[in-house]
């Protein structure tokens, strides 16, 4: 690892413009959801076209696989700038004048946040030591939970404020404004690859590339692995509030969700540096969150479904902060290496959860709600599996291995 550049204030000051930068994103993301009817109605589409969707889909693939190279070739501070850039695209759309530019506004945020994603962690392994990293990485997973419920709990306010959606969207954009002009004056960058005498063998003092990255066993596992939580959380959230007659408001369902989020990373955390072995607590994990979830959409009692969706909401985060850690426990990792492996690592989850999203829709379509959800629910084992496929780097080492890392 090169020698550091950031300090440990500058560092601080960093990882919270970026965690509000990413908070306030998804927030837009959300409010602009939420007034999408009033968009259309203005417009006179008459329906949300599914060019949204699919804007909002590419986005963050495309985001997503070219962030890396987009962090080679700018630099982190450049990369950062230019993702929180694109973030304030909702102005964009607030000042079209016709729907295909608020699809267009849709896709340039999308495609912001997605490569400010991929620059948080990087930042995380350079500035913060091993045993500090849990910490922020769990704290920057709060992020979109975070910006979420910020729109869900202010936007009724705003609206009855400012009125015209216009103003609504200009007003939340306007917090990314800001953040990028803090970052632009407090942001730092620091060295994309070290020089041979700075770094092992493994990393050889070269630019890790995407081909590199496709050659690791651990990118498919933990594709494999996280694909069936991010499935299920993004039915949770986005598809379950449309379940037309649930034991209980199936919109409360999925606020609860999101709400207890916040608790179980924040438990999480502290589980990160208290457990020794963390395999054990994704596989914990990985159990209870689909026995919460079968049992959630099988009860007939409202209040049972409900105490499912606060333990759902709970064990989905609890093992985030140590989840994503993996990636910078790897050998040879260093910021860049960390960034393109995450870069490839959410392009595939993100197309993979498009494919597998589009069945469980069409079940719910053709067959019925309880289908499309007991499908959600066996696809969600994949993370409970997947765990004992991960490396277990917490592993005592035989004296043999100790002797073969010298």
């Amino acid at each position: 690892m090169p020698p550091k550049t950031i300090g440990p204030r500058r560092a601080i000051a960093i990882e919270i413009i970026l965690f509000l930068a990413y908070a306030f994103f998804s927030a837009s993301w959300m409010v602009g959801s939420v007034v999408t009817n009033d968009m259309i109605q203005e417009f006179g589409v008459g329906h949300v076209p599914s060019s949204v969707n699919n804007a909002i889909s590419a986005a963050k693939i495309v985001g997503n696989f070219v962030a890396a190279w987009i962090l080679v070739k700018l630099g982190p501070k450049k990369t950062v700038a230019f993702s929180c850039l694109l973030t304030c695209a909702v102005i964009i759309g607030a000042l079209s004048t016709s729907f295909p530019f608020v699809i267009l506004s849709r896709f340039l945020l999308g495609f912001g946040g997605a490569v400010l994603m991929i620059c948080m962690t990087p930042y995380v392994v350079y500035c913060f030591s091993p045993k500090q990293q849990p910490i922020f990485i769990g704290i920057n997973n709060a992020g979109p939970n975070t910006g979420n419920l910020i729109a869900l709990f202010s936007i009724s306010a705003v609206r009855a404020w400012l009125v015209s959606w216009r103003s609504v969207i200009l007003f939340y954009g306007l917090f990314s404004v800001i953040l990028l002009v803090l970052w632009l004056i407090v942001g730092r960058g620091y060295p994309i690859a070290a020089t041979p005498k700075q770094t092992d063998q493994s990393a050889g003092g070269k630019l890790y590339r995407y081909k590199d990255g496709l050659k690791e066993p651990f990118l498919y596992e933990f594709i494999f692995t996280m694909t069936g939580r991010l499935v299920m959380y993004t039915v949770v959230l986005y598809l379950f509030p449309l379940h037309p007659d649930f034991t209980v408001d199936s919109q409360f369902i999925s606020t609860m969700i999101a709400l207890t989020g916040i608790p179980g990373t924040i438990l999480g955390i502290v589980l990160a540096k208290k457990l020794k072995r963390q395999i054990t607590l994704f596989r914990f994990s990985g159990f209870a969150q689909s026995i919460a979830f079968f049992v959630m959409i099988l009860t007939p009692s409202g209040a049972v479904a409900t105490a499912c969706a606060i333990l759902m909401g709970v064990v989905i985060f609890i093992s985030t902060p140590s989840l994503f850690t993996l990636p910078a426990r790897m050998p040879g990792a260093n910021p860049q290496k960390v960034a393109v492996i995450m870069t490839l690592y959410w392009t595939g989850a993100y197309i993979l959860q498009m494919i597998v999203y589009a069945v469980i829709v069409h079940l719910a379509n053709v067959t019925t709600w309880k289908t499309a959800m007991l499908f959600t629910a066996f696809y969600s084992l994949t993370f409970l599996v997947g765990t004992f496929l991960l490396p277990d780097f917490d592993k005592p080492r035989t004296r043999e291995e100790r002797a073969q890392n010298r």
